[in-house]
């Protein structure tokens, strides 16, 4: 049973999914839940749905499909239409909406309505925080977008008026991105409760707890969240754990009304209390008062942090989604669409190597990489400021292992295919690291395919830009003059053999030919524009490639074609006719394809069947809306599933899906080239 149908039985049939929803739900596409409170209650109308619908669109602007969450007629909701959300919106003034948290549920679900309503007799629970969070999880939604939430009231030690939102946290495992707690409470023994429930709590990007209108209340936050990446490995580790908590992430609201509103929220306290208005009436009547004495400000200023919040929550949402289930949450889990009666891409059971190299010669497999193995320092500029070339920036520097061989290497490694790699590495202790980390990834070596060469193993320094986009880098290379040829003999039963261009000139042809000799395959993954445009100059190397894995750059130059005038985005006409020209030269005498990565545009795949009366045919496949942290490694990990997917049966197509699918995972992983999570 899907995990969309198990929500359902749960809960029982007054859940009702919208179609969109559970759709998302059942491919496991990011879903973010949104509150209904905030519409019905929380801003006057029309200043609510046009929230709602902005808040809407920055979701999907970044992939994300968003889940109103009421109870509509005693029927919960998870996702409303476009004209049932302009009807809760209305039903606030009304008097047709009422305040639902968790333990109004069954209340609501007791008075459910078999007779139409029409629109104007409607009656919705708009659900707070509390009762989001459990409507949510039961619909199988881990990430929830609010405004702020609620906590102890000021002098709740006395009163014991504490909301329903920290007991929901300790027990409902979902995420909830907020402004922090709203401003009216008392922020320090919000957060001591939540410490005493054992609920995770962290500032977004921030040192201090943020107080909704404010980024500052003046107390420390328990911990930090640098990025969406971080949140989704503690929210996964946790459920791994067995904790049913939730987790709070507050996002610091940098309007710059926040003062002016601050001062006025305490004016309205005082007179609440000279009032006499108690309980769950409080918060409304504080933002109304608070919204006439600063004359807009306040209303301006929550709806600003409510798409702040929108923003941060979708990336969370995304990266969850590329890292579901499970600690283990692998690319495995990702099934190719059946195929001629076969039902998906199978799971391939991984034993690594037992030592960094094996003595004997005699080692197999169906796939053999060629190629550098490099000692990557990538220096990334902070995101909080926009990079400033020629000078010294703010950022974080990494050290991780790279090359395009080993990268495709370790990709194939995790995904169980245990591929014979060919390398060349220094006398160092680098070195032996990179063969012993390999190993430990499932890939394989021998005393034939490893190379020592004198000196230090090769290097690669690369600088980010603020976006992660790569400004720069330098390389020493030296090391990578050694790596070995395989001969004929040595590739005699391999199905598919992968050379990048950091192996020399010679090498690389040899190889190649070897390679056709014996049967096999050869992939070609360029690692500049420089070696790229070098090597397909030869066509000695080029007619004997099958696949070739060049980005734009490399493609042009490899095809030795010219781009006149500038072209839009969407215009993929020069790149189209580059691969076909690039196919021209490629092995001939059967199928050959070029897969182009475009960034932001997605992946072109340019295939022909083969003789020379043969037509190319030209697939482009979008890419999702995700949030990047490096673009370091994700071309050699598409290059790595699409040759794992083909040793499982997959077509081309197919493989190009799921090697967009793994490539998110190292887009999405910034301490190194390839992601754990593969």
């Amino acid at each position: 049973m899907s995990p969309l149908r198990n929500a359902i039985s749960a809960v029982g049939s007054k859940v009702k999914v919208l179609p969109e929803v559970a759709r998302a739900l059942e491919t496991g596409r990011p879903v973010v839940a949104l509150e209904s409170t905030i519409v019905a209650h929380g801003m006057p109308y029309p200043q609510n749905i046009e929230l709602a619908k902005e808040v809407s669109s920055i979701l999907r602007e970044r992939g994300v499909i968003p889940a109103t969450i009421a109870v509509k007629d005693g029927i919960f909701r998870a996702g409303l239409e476009q004209d049932e959300l302009e009807n809760l919106a209305k039903a606030g003034e009304e008097n047709r909406a009422i305040k639902c948290s968790s333990r109004d549920l069954p209340l609501m679900a007791s008075n459910i309505t078999t007779q139409q309503s029409s629109d104007e007799t409607v009656q919705w629970g708009a659900t707070t925080v509390a009762a989001t969070m459990r409507l949510a999880h039961a619909a199988n939604i881990n990430t929830f977008v609010t405004g702020g939430t609620g906590g102890v009231h000021r002098g709740g030690e006395l009163s014991l008026d504490i909301s329903t939102d920290l007991i929901e946290l300790s027990r409902t495992p979902v995420i909830v991105v907020s402004a922090g707690v709203k401003s009216i409470l008392d922020v320090k023994r919000t957060l001591q409760v939540l410490e005493t429930f054992g609920v995770p709590v962290g500032a977004w990007q921030s040192d201090e707890f943020p107080a909704f209108f404010s980024p500052e209340s003046g107390v420390k936050t328990p911990s930090r969240f640098n990025d969406a990446m971080s949140v989704a490995r503690a929210y996964i580790s946790g459920r791994e754990l067995g904790m049913d908590s939730g987790m709070l992430v507050a996002v610091p609201n940098h309007d710059p009304a926040g003062e002016n509103v601050e001062k006025a929220i305490k004016e309205a306290l005082h007179e609440a209390e000279a009032a006499g208005i108690e309980g769950r009436d409080v918060t409304p009547f504080i933002l109304r008062t608070v919204n006439e004495k600063t004359g807009g400000d306040s209303l301006r200023s929550n709806m600003a942090l409510v798409k702040n919040n929108a923003k941060v929550g979708a990336d969370i949402a995304v990266a969850v989604s590329n890292v579901q289930s499970n600690c283990k949450t692998t690319i495995q889990s990702i099934q190719l669409p059946a195929n001629d009666g076969d039902t998906s891409l199978s799971d391939s059971e991984s034993t690594p190597a037992s030592s960094k190299y094996s003595a004997n010669d005699e080692v197999t497999s169906r796939v053999v990489c060629i190629g550098g193995s490099v000692i990557d320092i990538i220096a990334k500029s902070s995101s909080k400021e926009k990079m400033i070339i020629g000078t010294s920036n703010p950022g974080k520097v990494f050290k991780s292992d790279g090359g395009v061989g080993r990268n495709v290497a370790e990709v194939l490694g995790r995904l169980g295919d245990k591929p014979l790699f060919y390398t060349s590495i220094g006398k160092d202790d680098g070195g032996e690291g990179i063969l012993s980390r390999l190993a430990d990834c499932g890939v394989l070596t021998s005393g034939a395919s490893v190379s020592f060469a004198d000196g230090v193993s090769a290097s690669y320094v690369a600088l980010l830009d603020d976006e992660s986009d790569l400004v720069g880098g330098i390389a020493d290379m030296d090391a990578n003059q050694q790596i070995p040829t395989p001969s004929v003999k040595a590739l005699s039963g391999v199905e598919f053999v992968l050379i990048d261009s950091n192996a020399p000139s010679r090498v690389m042809i040899e190889s190649a030919s070897n390679a056709v000799k014996a049967g096999a395959s050869v992939f070609f993954e360029p690692t500049s524009v420089p070696k790229a445009k070098q090597i397909c100059e030869n066509d000695s190397f080029i007619k004997n490639v099958s696949y070739a894995f060049p980005n734009e750059d490399e493609l042009l130059a490899m095809s030795n074609t010219s781009v006149e005038g500038e072209s839009t985005t969407d215009d993929l006409e020069h790149v189209k006719h580059a691969a076909s020209n690039l196919l021209g030269r490629m092995r001939s005498d059967s199928f050959a394809h070029v897969v182009v990565t475009l960034g932001p545009r997605g992946v072109l795949l340019a295939s022909k069947s083969g003789g020379p009366d043969s037509s190319v045919e030209h697939t482009v496949f979008p890419a999702e809306a995700i949030s990047k942290v490096s673009s370091n490694g994700a071309g050699d990990t598409l290059c790595g599933a699409f040759i794992h997917a083909l040793l499982n049966g997959a077509d081309e197509k197919q493989a190009v899906r799921f090697g967009m699918k793994a490539a998110i995972l190292s887009l999405q992983y910034e301490d190194g080239a390839i992601s754990p999570y593969i």
